[in-house]
């Protein structure tokens, strides 16, 4: 998947003569917000799914219409004979969608193949045809230098405040919430890392639900077993915020990560 990387993502005003009719059902579909600290704007595939409900919550799948060159812009259109009651909703990737009108945030990333996989959700309501989609999540960025061949990184906090990952619903006034956590976990992990070569840094991008955490662990296991454990400092807190990226150095100094 193409990927694009800018400062703000601009709303493109382009023609619905791209598609065959002209109706509430056409959508022209844009990245209304990129953060200016590293998040990366999604750029549409050719075949990407959508997830759509309505105030009843029946999930519908969407593929686009058409998308134009630069992918940051594509225009969308909804099945023949579906039907709006209330707000329509919309998140990308659709495999994020978790029934009930509510996104999953996976606890199981893959670290290495980002944005794929990060919630972007949007809503319109009736006669609004641009549908510009946002971001859910933000991201903790793990910077690690190791000569260690990693099988799993994990990133995890005992802060009774916060979860980092689970079952959501959204509130979307005036940007998106992440709200009404079921089967919540507080931590999130990478696996399947042997493929990756930390010798001379490499970053892990973790999207999470947004928090302050004043508890944060990242734990990391070789290939042969060992375990290396770096725990926040005491009085030092982990902000991550909606749509931005928190990062997070280890491995800089030598002796600094030990396995055992």
């Amino acid at each position: 998947m193409k990927k694009i990387f800018i400062s703000l993502a601009a709303f493109v005003a382009v023609s619905l003569a791209l598609v065959s009719c002209h109706n509430n059902s056409v959508f022209n579909v844009t990245v209304e917000e990129v953060a200016g600290n590293g998040v990366a704007a999604i750029a549409w595939p050719k075949d990407a799914v959508i997830t759509t409900w309505d105030d009843t919550k029946t999930p519908a799948e969407i593929s686009f219409a058409s998308i134009m060159a630069d992918s940051s812009y594509a225009v969308m259109q909804l099945p023949e004979g579906l039907k709006t009651q209330g707000v329509r909703h919309f998140v990308y990737p659709a495999s994020v969608y978790a029934g009930e009108g509510m996104v999953m945030v996976p606890a199981v990333q893959s670290g290495v193949d980002f944005p794929n996989g990060m919630p972007f959700y949007a809503e319109t309501s009736e006669g609004n045809t641009d549908l510009a989609f946002k971001a859910l999540c933000g991201v903790v960025r793990l910077h690690l230098t190791t000569p260690e061949h990693l099988a799993s990184v994990q990133v995890s906090s005992e802060d009774t405040n916060g979860f980092m990952t689970g079952r959501y619903g959204v509130d979307n006034h005036p940007f998106p919430v992440l709200a009404s956590t079921q089967g919540a976990a507080k931590y999130v992990s990478c696996e399947q890392l042997q493929n990756v070569d930390f010798s001379a840094g490499a970053d892990l991008n973790l999207y999470v639900a947004p928090g302050c955490f004043n508890s944060f662990a990242v734990t990391m296991v070789t290939e042969d077993g060992r375990v290396c454990v770096k725990n926040l400092k005491e009085g030092k807190y982990v902000v991550v915020e909606r749509n931005s990226v928190c990062t997070i150095n280890l491995g800089g100094e030598e002796g600094e990560l030990v396995f055992e």
